[in-house]
């Protein structure tokens, strides 16, 4: 049996993701380059986990305890002090939660064939959701059912959880079994929904190649969905007109839509041509050519309306519309919101390009929306909830005076000089009902170019024809301005 390798660094994305997810992924990819000085072909399942196959490594380095050492010294020297795991065990499944055990050991944890099923077995249900791809919600019914080891699972047998969780239920049954082992084998004949593209000129920048290739990317997609199948690992080949090459697998449970498709391919690019002259390894020309093997698809999930109203078509069909309106004017741009942190309400959301994005993903649309993954979610000096409804890009001037007609100001311990009794914004003029804050914001303050001082306050006015509101108003620079409104 082909035994399966996996290293994990489960803080990856927390520690490195600070400047996005594009990020996380570019520096991961220096460590993937170098666990490839082992194997040739590495499958990337997320940022901060590599699954290879052993029988390689093994054989030229003198078994499963060498080339664990020898991953583990890799990781060593190339993660930037990220914590790290390595496991090697019979299936793919056993390997990963083999690595996050190495994790808290601080040494790599090797398992032998003859207690493969007996650590599989004694693994909790919840690893399944963790490291098997399983989704969150069959995981709590298992436990609710009293079914909290893997042990457990097997005994109800394959028939049993298929009869109930249809292909989610074969597959689980498949892990707890020891039986998912997936590899490329070398001289494997292509995939029928194989596909490349040639360009007439190298492509020294990633985005460029991403938009040249994003036609070939939908047939694919089209041509395995036509056959009511999803790709959930596909290898991605780029060739330089100076013969270099990179390759690497790729693997999403979820399935590979155009645009999952489309973001893998910028990372692996983004890792391989960024900085360029400080790697003596990385290209030195551009991308002439994009190669795209699937190498394992599966049926695709019944759609079903959802528990409480609404129904995941509606999303697609969303989907499919606002591609259909880029494509219909090449002029109409689609982005989406995602979190990015921060004490400024213009920079909390950046937004991202529609094509890099799968809206029909529910868990990846919360994640980017709501979690923001690898970004801090408290910021100390931020507005509090609720967020306002509409943010103003360039805030506009604005007045905030007293009774008098005299402008408010805020003194040097951060509290008003007088009391508002009205805002001027532009012609129109609001009674000022009720006030909140000051806030004061500084950051940056040991830069003398970028160093910033604000102080931020809601207000509630009334006008008499526009009626009630709350304004989010700042003073910087003696200026006030006006942030954002509430609704």
């Amino acid at each position: 049996m082909s035994r399966s390798i996996a290293v994990v660094f489960p803080h990856w994305m927390q520690e490195h993701g600070h400047l996005g997810e594009e990020h996380a992924f570019r520096t991961f990819e220096h460590v993937v380059r170098a666990v490839t000085a082992l194997s040739p072909l590495v499958e990337v399942q997320d940022i901060g986990t590599i699954v290879l196959s052993a029988r390689g490594p093994s054989r030229y380095f003198g078994g499963d305890n060498a080339v664990a050492q020898k991953l583990h010294q890799i990781c060593l020297d190339t993660n930037m002090g990220s914590a790290f795991g390595v496991g090697i065990a019979d299936s793919r499944f056993a390997a990963l939660a083999a690595a996050h055990l190495a994790v808290s050991r601080q040494h790599p944890c090797v398992i032998d064939t003859a207690i493969t099923a007996e650590f599989i077995a004694a693994l909790p249900v919840a690893s399944l959701s963790r490291v098997g791809g399983i989704t969150a919600d069959s995981v709590d019914l298992f436990q609710r059912l009293g079914l909290g080891t893997c042990g457990a699972l097997l005994t109800v047998g394959e028939a049993a959880l298929i009869d109930r969780f249809g292909i989610e239920g074969k597959r689980v049954y498949m892990l707890v079994s020891g039986g998912e082992v997936q590899h490329l084998a070398p001289g494997a004949p292509p995939s029928d929904f194989a596909c490349s593209i040639e360009f007439e000129s190298p492509l020294a920048n990633a985005a460029h190649v991403v938009s040249a290739a994003r036609d070939t990317i939908d047939a694919m997609v089209s041509a395995i969905a036509g056959h009511g199948q999803q790709c959930v690992r596909l290898l991605i080949t780029c060739h330089t007109d100076h013969a270099e090459s990179t390759s690497r697998i790729w693997g999403e449970p979820r399935g590979f839509s155009a645009a999952v498709t489309a973001q893998r391919l910028l990372y692996q690019l983004e890792g391989w041509l960024t900085d360029s002259a400080a790697d003596p390894d990385a290209p030195t020309s551009g991308v002439i050519r994009v190669e795209f093997m699937p190498l394992e698809s599966r049926e695709v999930l019944v759609s079903q309306p959802l528990l409480w109203g609404g129904s995941q078509e509606n999303t697609e069909r969303a989907a499919r519309a606002a591609s259909m309106a880029m494509a219909v004017n090449t002029s109409v741009q689609v982005t989406v919101p995602r979190w990015e942190g921060g004490r400024d309400m213009a920079t909390v959301y950046s937004r991202v390009p529609l094509s890099l994005v799968d809206i029909t993903n529910p868990d990846a649309s919360e994640q980017r929306v709501h979690t923001g993954d690898g970004v801090a979610r408290h910021w100390s000096g931020s507005v509090p909830s609720p967020s306002p409804a509409s943010v103003a890009v360039e805030p506009p001037l604005i007045r905030v005076v007293d009774a008098s007609g005299s402008d408010v100001g805020v003194t040097g311990r951060h509290e008003l000089n007088t009391v508002p009794s009205y805002v001027e914004v532009g012609s129109q003029k609001y009674d000022v009902v009720r006030v909140a804050g000051p806030w004061p914001l500084e950051e940056r303050w040991w830069d003398p170019r970028r160093k910033r001082r604000q102080v931020r306050m809601q207000v509630l006015v009334r006008h008499p024809r526009r009626g009630v509101g709350v304004f989010l108003v700042g003073l910087e620079n003696q200026q006030w301005t006006l942030l954002a409104r509430y609704d």
